[in-house]
């Protein structure tokens, strides 16, 4: 998840490495747009979602079904986000975390850059994602753009990015279909149904959750600025530099042809095979068998312990006069 997350950061960032003065975290808190969308999950996750929006808030829940491991569950999640905090949840669990909204913090610590410092960090953040396309042969740098399609009555644009497809609104910041695969788990979010009116109830916490907080303002912004200041640094501009230094010497000793690359069908026989082992019943397994194995060995151990005791007390008996 947090590999996902970071290539996300990464591919918005990275359009902006040539207009440094531009604060990529200054994103638009107030005026969203008013609307609620129905989706439907698909591939290895199957279920049923909904979101909405109004002016700073945006909130959604899922119920999501899934096999990993051998093991077949059902998730039921909900979070909200508005200009100060972040809420999430676990209904099923009935846990859940409030902590402040990052952005702010982000917005603060990118805007106390000192001119060079903003060039370094949108050109490292550049960088960076140039390097992360290089490290995965088929991830193209920029998202390839695709037509238009149609969901639940609705226009959007079509961009691949890799494995990955999303088809966003023209006139509205809202994802209609989105697709992809990570670490053998398929994913397919479709659209089913759009209102241009936001769901109140949507934006009300569940009931019954035990919340942890995390509201130090003052924490979230010295992590911020630690982050900023770290990309933002001439020492992350010299590791990016050595690191694919150090990729472009690696790619002619991988491209010599003794690389073997897994066929579709190989591939699906893999993740299958991933999805339906079982992590308890192998545990459970290995635990039976090492039971098995000391008793064994006790057993061995007690029953030449008493041979050795008797070939012990015969051999005294035979040595008497």
């Amino acid at each position: 998840m947090r590999r996902i997350v970071a290539c996300v950061l990464l591919a918005s960032l990275a359009p902006l490495a040539g207009h440094a003065q531009a604060n990529p975290f200054k994103l638009k808190l107030k005026g969203l747009p008013s609307y609620t969308v129905e989706y439907s999950y698909g591939g290895d996750m199957t279920g049923t979602g909904r979101t909405s929006s109004s002016d700073d808030r945006f909130a959604s829940t899922q119920t999501r079904t899934g096999k990993f491991f051998g093991k077949t569950t059902t998730t039921n999640t909900w979070s909200m986000t508005d200009a100060e905090y972040v809420w999430s949840a676990d209904i099923g669990k009935k846990t859940g975390l409030k902590s402040v909204n990052p952005m702010p913090s982000m917005v603060k610590a990118y805007d106390d850059l000192d001119r060079d410092g903003k060039s370094r960090f949108t050109s490292n953040m550049h960088d960076m994602m140039q390097f992360v396309t290089q490290a995965f042969p088929g991830m193209p740098f920029e998202g390839e753009k695709k037509g238009t399609r149609s969901y639940a009555g609705e226009s959007c644009e079509l961009t691949e990015l890799g494995g990955f497809s999303y088809c966003t609104m023209k006139s509205a910041p809202i994802v209609l279909y989105s697709s992809g695969s990570f670490l053998c788990v398929k994913f397919e979010q479709t659209a089913t149904k759009v209102s241009r009116s936001s769901d109140p109830t949507l934006f009300e916490p569940p009931a019954d959750i035990k919340w942890t907080e995390a509201l130090d303002r003052a924490r979230a912004d010295s992590a911020a600025h630690a982050f900023i200041g770290q990309f933002a640094s001439q020492a992350m501009s010299d590791s990016i530099a050595k690191a694919k230094a150090e990729l472009a010497k690696a790619k002619p000793a991988a491209g010599g042809g003794n690389t073997q690359q897994m066929s579709p069908e190989q591939q699906q026989q893999m993740c299958d095979a991933i999805k339906n082992f079982s992590l308890t019943t192998a545990m459970n397994n290995a635990m039976k068998s090492a039971l098995n194995e000391a008793k064994d060995a006790a057993i061995r151990a007690a029953k030449e312990g008493a041979t050795n005791k008797f070939r012990k007390g015969l051999g005294g008996l035979l040595r008497r006069p």
